[in-house]
């Protein structure tokens, strides 16, 4: 059986639904270990071993007692960690990116002068911690021959294959265990907001004025942080519930008191491939999001979801559901993405299971 190591950013985080679908389907198979240089804001019980460590010395003594036959660091800061590691031990690594790492990139753009000063000063381990990336490690890493290969999604491959050589960048899908979700009986009438409750830079209710338009109740959950966020938040539609927490072992129940879910977004890259767009499918609840981009629109759209160009449209789509025709369209498109397409994925960058 493999042995597997994988670095993650602040392992068990039910924020993290990509890094724990992978984390599971994985130590199914092999032997995982998941090390992370972060505690993490929403954890949640995971029976597979994890721990943290405190920079790269650390990283590479808890990897030597593991002796992993291969490497999987989730996050782009992560490379350093990775490569480090993988360099150490003499094995091979790959890196899966996701869409906050398209920001980091133009961060690292911004402040490409100052970052150098800042990885002398503090140290590569700070930087990545502080999720962080230089020019130089980046490069450093794009050059090891222990990298076997970097996973992304489709609207963010130009980008990377800027930093990585275009051979070793593969795409990455969203993944689910979609027998967990499917569940194509009655869903309920109610309605879900998903985004960020906050601007958080501005400290002001960010999506009052769709909430508002919505004209229905609307359920915001505390997705992905749980916890009072909404204490200090001013002016809060009335219109907008509160909801508990729920952890992700709750969610497929959740989900099926729904007929719909209004995400809500702002620039082309302030959405991934949200494994929320695949779970509502599953479990036959009809999924609202603007129109960011190419990549993003066709994923919503292959499932029967609906686009919005602008927030005043919302009414009058969910007028029109449930729709049985789209709801169709979702089950039968979830299957492509089910978990259990991983192992395939991963044989691409050499990592036979």
């Amino acid at each position: 059986m493999k042995r597997i190591l994988i670095i993650g950013r602040a392992f068990p985080n039910s924020a993290h639904g990509y890094i724990n679908n992978d984390v599971d389907y994985l130590a199914a198979k092999a032997e995982v270990l998941v090390l992370s240089p972060n505690q993490p804001m929403a954890p949640f019980y995971s029976p597979v071993h994890f721990n943290y460590f405190n920079d790269e010395e650390d990283l590479i003594r808890q990897a030597r007692q593991f002796r992993p036959d291969f490497i999987v660091a989730w996050l782009l800061p992560n490379h350093f960690f990775a490569r480090a590691a993988a360099e150490a031990l003499g094995v091979p690594f790959v890196l899966k990116l996701h869409t906050p790492d398209y920001h980091t990139l133009a961060d690292q753009a911004k402040k490409r002068r100052l970052l150098p000063a800042i990885r002398k000063t503090v140290g590569e381990a700070q930087l990545a911690r502080a999720y962080r990336v230089s020019a130089t490690s980046l490069a450093a890493t794009s050059r090891s021959s222990r990298l076997s290969g970097v996973y992304c999604i489709p609207g963010l491959r130009d980008e990377f294959c800027r930093h990585f050589p275009s051979e070793k960048v593969f795409e990455l899908k969203p993944r689910i265990d979609v027998g967990r979700f499917h569940d194509e009986t009655t869903n309920g009438d109610r309605i879900m907001l998903l985004g960020s409750l906050l601007k958080r830079r501005e400290g002001r209710l960010s999506f009052g004025a769709i909430a508002t338009g919505i004209g229905l109740p609307v359920d915001w959950f505390p997705m992905p942080t749980p916890g009072c966020l909404w204490m200090d938040v001013p002016d809060v539609p009335g219109n907008v519930n509160f909801m508990k927490y729920r952890p992700p072992s709750e969610m497929p129940a959740l989900y099926k008191g729904y007929r719909a879910i209004v995400m809500v977004g702002e620039g082309r890259f302030s959405r991934g491939l949200s494994l929320y767009v695949l779970e509502a499918q599953a479990a036959g609840v009809a999924v609202v999001a603007p129109s960011l981009r190419p990549d993003f629109d066709d994923f919503v759209q292959a499932g029967g979801g609906y686009l919005f160009e602008d927030p005043s449209e919302i009414p009058g789509i969910l007028r029109g559901i449930p729709d049985s025709g789209r709801r169709e369209r979702g089950f039968r498109n979830v299957a492509a993405f089910d978990i259990q397409g991983l192992g395939e994925e991963l044989r691409h960058a050499g990592l036979v299971l």
